[in-house]
């Protein structure tokens, strides 16, 4: 049991936490609500990583000031990761068949499902979401665009991909577009010093300021930077280097067999190792991860999934009328009448919507409609949808402005937007699944000749001795199945606790030099064999390998046998035996994002919990029980069931004037005295 005391505070607060409490036991149980079954980490035995659990490190780290990080400003951070795997969906192979503002549309209400919200700093924006880059996931570019001008069709695409960006640096004994910043091209080094410049500019401003929305900017520069950093060792050959390193001679370097290049670097001069490369992330690659084209066992499609999300909640709306309850509850809270009025204008539309979509022949939709024909033009769809993912956005900003205070109450919040979700998602539905099944069409012709095409590029590292190009899909450690997600992941957990506390110091101390920060953090692009002993970070991301190896239940006296040349070449890297399947898509659901209240809502009843219960003066009052009140109807203060219950108890406080006189009897347990209210959640 957690006793939570509350110190005395204002009407108007008290008015509104009462309120939240009892919106949880006044709303409707929502009905059949499904979400798709792409498969979650927790799923896969042992530990595997995505970029959700390594951001989790981020929890145990001192925040501005030594707070800690509170669930908002976590959010921030990971949306700014999270962004860089979805700036992949903007690319030639996109562009070409789909407006760029219907990908867009598609991936924002991905963001408001994984992130809950969706405006403000969460809104998808043309600058944030960018376009596809090498450089942001250190994917190798060779052949981007069939090495034609990108730029053509989008500015922001990269340049045609010169030769010598794809050769070995000898000083580094890794590829040049990893981090020699010398010859004038885009590297990854360089895109990870913009970002944390970026970043520490507006954390300083933050400090000297204290204005929100700098500090917001900040932390969504940070964790794209860190989405970079992250994927160094699941990108690369890091680990497989590192194990070559301590002795396990047989271990596949994902590089032709005449690939070694002599070290120039003064420190390991004449020293001969295998090049650090990371994977061309083709066409192929983006099908695999978006479209599930891969056929993959433990994957849907992600758009199929917004689609069947969307439908579901649709269905449990008009079951459950879950705008009536809440504009009911809406009116009761106080200032809150104008969302109440903004929920019933949002459903009236969103039944136009739908009455329209009707009449509307599907050819109509995506690229083929011109704007104002009659058809589905992206640019309006993204001004219509806007008020409702605004209009969530109010009431949940509302509610946790208050709760988030009282730490105990947020088991509480995250069930009470779990309505809020099905009524929003299912106004969302007219607008969005029109857009995404011309989106799906679209994208899909001709990607199964694509696929085609490209598999034969996964074995030139086999074929060709002299090859440094491997695919993406057959290097890369992003899929939990590959046996060395694991210590790829946990490099990554071990550069966030390095980098973070790092970039923030630079926020409070301005004299600190910028350059020397950058420096010191892109120490993360290294060779293991060229590693520095004195750099902390080297030595700690080769002791992630070193201590996976040691822990494995033979001390690893089987990787040889399975991270060998045809080892790799047949699947046997992979626990279930598949031969590549290592697309971005290292995210997962976020823990408390619009996909888990989904996927609680669907499942009801079925996996019954101990039940929150609510100490009012001494009194323990379940949740469940006062829900049940919520079937006699009704509302306001003359009016039975919980709308009535409420309603009384706000007038209450509104006769009685004085939050402390009404609460008199409710005595601390600590001091004795009525100091306030005291909620215990169990």
């Amino acid at each position: 049991m957690t006793g939570l005391l509350f110190p005395r505070i204002s009407g108007g607060t008290t008015l509104l936490l009462v309120a939240c409490v009892f919106l949880l036991a006044f709303a409707k149980p929502a009905h059949a609500f499904g979400a798709g079954n792409i498969a979650s980490i927790a799923r896969i035995e042992g530990r595997n990583f995505r970029h959700g659990d390594i951001e989790d490190a981020i929890k145990n780290l001192a925040f501005l000031g030594g707070a800690k990080w509170s669930a908002m400003n976590l959010r921030r951070v990971y949306f700014g990761n999270w962004l860089r795997d979805y700036s992949q969906a903007l690319d030639v192979g996109t562009i070409t068949k789909a407006q760029p503002s219907t990908i867009r549309v598609i991936v924002w209400v991905l963001a408001f499902m994984s992130f809950g919200y969706a405006t403000a700093e969460f809104e998808v924006t043309e600058e944030r979401l960018g376009v596809y880059r090498p450089e942001e996931h250190i994917d190798n570019p060779k052949d981007y665009a069939d090495n034609t001008d990108a730029r053509a069709y989008e500015p922001r695409l990269r340049p045609p991909v010169h030769p010598t960006e794809l050769a070995i640096d000898p000083r580094t004994a890794m590829k040049n577009y990893i981090a020699n910043e010398e010859g004038g091209w885009a590297t990854s080094s360089g895109y990870v010093k913009h970002s944390l410049n970026r970043s520490i500019y507006y954390g300083r401003k933050y400090v000297a300021e204290g204005i929100e929305a700098d500090l917001c900017e900040a932390l969504r520069c940070l964790g794209q930077a860190l989405h970079t950093m992250e994927d160094f060792s699941a990108h690369s050959n890091y680990v497989e280097l590192a194990l070559l390193e301590m002795g396990f001679q047989d271990v596949f370097p994902h590089t032709g067999a005449y690939t070694q290049v002599q070290v120039t670097d003064p420190n390991h001069y004449g020293r001969t190792v295998w090049p650090l490369v990371t994977g061309t992330f083709g066409a192929v690659d983006f099908y695999h991860s978006v479209l599930g084209e891969a056929q993959d066992k433990f994957t849907q499609s992600e758009i199929d999934e917004v689609n069947q999300t969307l439908g579901d909640a649709h269905t449990a709306d008009r079951q459950g009328n879950e705008c009536s309850t809440l504009r009911a509850l809406l009116n009761q809270i106080p200032d809150t009448s104008a969302l109440s009025n903004d929920a019933e204008k949002l459903e009236r539309d969103a039944a136009a919507k739908e009455m329209e979509n009707v009449h509307i022949d599907p050819s109509q939709y995506g690229s083929r409609a011109a704007a104002g024909s009659g058809g589905f033009d992206p640019e309006k769809t993204i001004r219509d949808i806007y008020p409702i993912l605004e209009f969530r956005d109010k009431v949940m900003r509302k509610i946790e402005e208050i709760i988030e205070k009282i730490p105990g109450l947020m088991a509480i919040v995250e069930r009470i937007s779990e309505s809020l979700t099905i009524f929003v998602m299912s106004l969302l539905a007219p607008y969005v699944q029109p857009l995404i099944a011309r989106a799906t069409l679209e994208l899909q012709a001709g990607s199964s000749a694509l696929i085609g095409t490209s598999a034969e590029h996964q074995w030139e590292v086999w074929s060709d001795p002299y090859s440094s190009d491997p695919t993406h899909s057959m290097l890369s450690k992003d899929h939990f199945s590959n046996i060395l997600n694991s210590p790829a992941g946990q490099i990554a957990y071990s550069v966030v606790e390095y980098v973070v506390p790092r970039v923030l110091y630079a926020f409070e101390h301005p004299a600190v030099p910028v350059h020397e920060v950058l420096a010191d953090v892109t120490a993360v692009f290294h060779h293991p064999a060229l590693r520095d002993p004195r750099h902390e970070l080297h030595t700690t991301m080769f002791n992630c390998v070193q201590t996976w190896v040691n822990n494995l239940p033979d001390r690893g006296s089987h990787l040889n046998a399975m991270l060998n040349s045809e080892a790799v070449k047949h699947g046997k890297n992979h626990t279930n035996g598949e031969v590549g399947g290592g697309a971005h898509g290292g995210h997962g659901k976020c823990s408390n994002g619009e996909w888990s209240k989904a996927e609680k809502v669907k499942k009801g009843g079925k996996k019954k919990k101990k039940e929150d219960t609510i100490e009012i003066g001494g009194m323990k009052i379940p949740t469940g029980a006062l829900g049940a009140l919520a079937g006699a109807g009704g509302g306001g203060k003359n009016q039975p069931g919980l709308q009535g219950l409420l309603g009384g108890v706000l007038q209450g406080f509104a006769d009685q004037g004085s939050v402390d006189e009404y609460f008199a009897p409710f005595h601390c347990y600590l001091c004795g005295r009525g100091c306030g209210l005291m909620l215990t959640v169990v």
